[in-house]
């Protein structure tokens, strides 16, 4: 079995494959002041609720975009598991053709999103990811990793909002009710995941204009995708896919098994 690990700012997403069987996925919150042991507790903690044992994992890959956090949470895994970790980074096999004009620069979380993108849908293809930030990334009709926006998530522009307006609360991000909010607390989380879901919708149809195209399929994952998508307009088609990332991770970590082998 397979256990997949990506580490963002915000949340620790982790899965387990059996073969091409995803067996559970869950995330933990991110945190900088947490040790590789106390870590292994967790993931150790997370298999059990599972009904699995972390023994049965023969590998591992990791993507990380917090760097200070990976030492930790690479012993983490291989002490649990027994197996060396793949660290998704330079030097690793991913099959992708990026144009951007620091590879290197791209996020970790963005190249396991493409590979799995592709394999689901034949590009011209945008994924959208709404993580702590969101980011829209392309894939044009060459198949190349051509560019990508980002933009503030949904929580933390949430968030920003209560800092700077001293009458605003901080609030749970529940759907909005309707679309004029008539109390604070309402009229914030419509304006929030509307907001959201215009801007998503609005930038879309830029990107469909300056590929000349009518549309292209577009694939959505992160922890706010499911608050997002649902209330954006519908013409995109957008699919949600909340195991993009992880499916991603899978398809590395065996490229490179094979590139090991061959």
């Amino acid at each position: 079995m397979l256990l997949a690990c990506n580490l963002g700012n915000t949340d620790l997403l982790v899965g387990v494959f059996d073969g091409d069987t995803l067996r559970f996925s869950t995330r933990l919150a991110t945190s900088r002041e947490r040790s590789a042991d106390e870590t292994a507790i967790l993931l150790g903690s997370v298999f059990a609720l599972h009904g699995m044992s972390a023994a049965s994992v023969d590998g591992a890959v990791v993507a990380s975009v917090v760097r200070p956090l990976n030492g930790p949470l690479l012993t983490a895994v291989e002490t649990l598991t027994g197996a060396k970790p793949l660290l998704v980074g330079p030097g690793v096999k991913t099959g992708l053709d990026i144009r951007t004009d620091v590879a290197s620069q791209l996020g970790a979380d963005i190249v396991a999103n493409a590979v799995a993108a592709l394999s689901l849908a034949p590009a011209p293809l945008v994924f959208v990811d709404f993580g702590t930030a969101t980011t829209l990334t392309g894939i044009n009709a060459g198949g190349e990793l051509c560019g990508v926006l980002i933009c503030p998530g949904i929580r933390i522009s949430l968030d920003a909002l209560s800092d700077a307006a001293a009458e605003l609360p901080r609030i749970a991000m529940d759907a909005p009710k309707a679309l004029f909010g008539k109390n604070t607390i309402d009229s914030m989380a419509s304006g929030t995941v509307y907001g959201h879901a215009a801007m998503v919708d609005g930038l879309l149809d830029r990107i469909a204009a300056e590929w000349g195209l009518p549309g292209a399929t577009v694939l959505a994952t992160g922890a706010w995708a499911e608050k997002v998508v649902p209330h954006c307009s519908g013409r995109h088609g957008i699919r949600i896919r909340p195991d993009l990332t992880l499916l991603g991770l899978k398809r590395i970590a065996e490229m490179n098994v094979r590139a090991r082998k061959g």
